[in-house]
């Protein structure tokens, strides 16, 4: 036990800010994040897979999408957005309230829809979209064919429009019945 949790830490020290990243794209929450970051760790501290897997961090980066897509599914917590840092931002180019909102509301139905997905599906669309990977570093991670996982997102990718369009279809049909 003692010998996971230092191989923890040491994975923590070096890939810690890499998953707090993740977490923060995908829970939109600061504190949310935080303790999703907490949860990792204990997870990781307890998971006999962990001492197993060949990639430690691979696992615990699907360990980390996991919960925060687990998190988001139960929606539990109200949360403050992540603030932008708004002295990278000249006034020009800083989004009106407006769009932010509607920004955020369009991001969390996206969110929604790939929690939806078959695991390696949600992965591929997180690590391509959210963490800005390419097909190779993404073939690395998951020891699958870079090819493969270009057609299952561009598959993917397909069928999320599909369900947003569908969504958008019916909460038309709601506004315009409702009046």
């Amino acid at each position: 036990m003692k010998h996971r949790q230092e191989k923890v830490l040491q994975l923590l020290d070096s890939h810690g800010e890499d998953l707090h990243r993740l977490l923060g794209r995908l829970t939109r929450c600061e504190h949310t994040t935080r303790d999703l970051m907490q949860e990792l760790f204990i997870k990781l501290s307890s998971s006999s897979g962990f001492d197993k897997a060949l990639n430690p961090y691979a696992y615990a980066w699907k360990a980390a999408t996991n919960l925060a897509f687990s998190r988001h599914r139960r929606k539990k917590v109200a949360c403050e957005a992540i603030e932008i840092d708004k002295a990278q931002l000249s006034d020009d180019s800083a989004p009106k309230p407006l769009e932010q909102i509607i920004r955020q509301e369009e991001l969390q139905q996206v969110l929604d829809m790939t929690g939806t997905f078959k695991e390696l599906a949600r992965n591929v669309i997180v690590m391509r979209f959210i963490e800005q990977k390419n097909y190779e570093q993404i073939a690395e991670r998951l020891g699958k064919n870079p090819g493969y996982l270009r057609a299952l997102c561009s598959k993917t990718l397909t069928q999320l429009r599909h369900k947003l369009n569908c969504q958008l279809s019916d909460d038309i049909q709601t506004e315009v019945s409702h009046g």
